[in-house]
């Protein structure tokens, strides 16, 4: 009899160790799918700047400038040299006024990777000598035309050459949408954005500013100029040797 008291005290035990005894806890599947990438994080500061290329143009340019001031961000514009001229000075004055700055773009949008170092340094330093004229700002980076870059070209051009997180807006039959995901689907800290202000109509990257900047806006992000980016990121522009900036880490 002691003995099976004994017996039934100790199944008792295990019993009840096994149902008061702690569980290892599983993360809830909803609160796994809420992690967010550093990228996604609203909480974690990052910075991006846009940038604009193949202005300035009367008509198209202020559509975006009106993008730009609606939500209150900066932006810098690569300018094709030719383009820069008493037609195109108000859209200028008007990029001054917002705070945005100047990039080189070449003089007239033509493969310089096919030219000589000669007329490379020309068709730089032509379009540095406009804007500097209507704007009063000497161009601190180089984009070229289609991102064709060759090694003369690195010799010949003794400034930063940035690319960027692409929109593709340069494709007529892109919507403002799918040219906004692209740029969303390329972000992280540091990007620049690389969209056009001209280009033929139709032109919906105006309106891909309406999804792209409140987007990054509620992802943490604070747009800045490129030299601002580069300021405040603590990188030197000059750092990179033959090749073109997409990210400022």
């Amino acid at each position: 009899m002691r003995k099976t008291i004994y017996v039934l005290l100790a199944l008792t035990l295990i019993m009840t160790g096994c149902a008061t005894g702690a569980a290892p806890q599983k993360e809830p599947v909803a609160a796994q799918d809420q992690k967010l990438s550093p990228s996604m994080d609203p909480n974690v500061p990052k910075l991006c700047a846009l940038t604009f290329d193949d202005g300035p143009d009367a008509v198209m340019t202020p559509k975006v400038l009106d993008k730009l001031e609606k939500y209150n961000v900066p932006a810098t514009f690569f300018l094709i040299g030719r383009k820069v001229n008493d037609q195109t000075k108000a859209v200028m004055e008007r990029q001054v006024k917002l705070g945005c700055e100047f990039g080189n773009h070449s003089w007239s949008e033509s493969d310089m990777a096919k030219m000589t170092a000669e007329q490379v340094r020309e068709s730089v330093d032509k379009t540095d000598a406009a804007i500097k004229k209507f704007t009063g700002r000497t161009p601190k980076f180089f984009r070229p035309p289609n991102l064709s870059t060759s090694a003369m070209m690195y010799g010949a051009i003794s400034r930063p050459f940035c690319e960027g997180v692409l929109g593709y807006d340069w494709d007529q039959k892109t919507t403002a949408e799918s040219r906004a995901k692209s740029v969303l689907m390329g972000m992280s800290d540091g990007a620049i954005i690389l969209l056009h202000d001209q280009q033929p109509a139709p032109h919906p990257t105006p309106e891909a500013l309406d999804i792209i900047i409140p987007e990054l806006k509620k992802r943490g992000y604070t747009f800045v100029t490129l030299s601002e980016l580069f300021k405040q990121k603590g990188a030197d522009p000059g750092s990179k040797k033959n090749q073109m900036w997409k990210f400022v880490k």
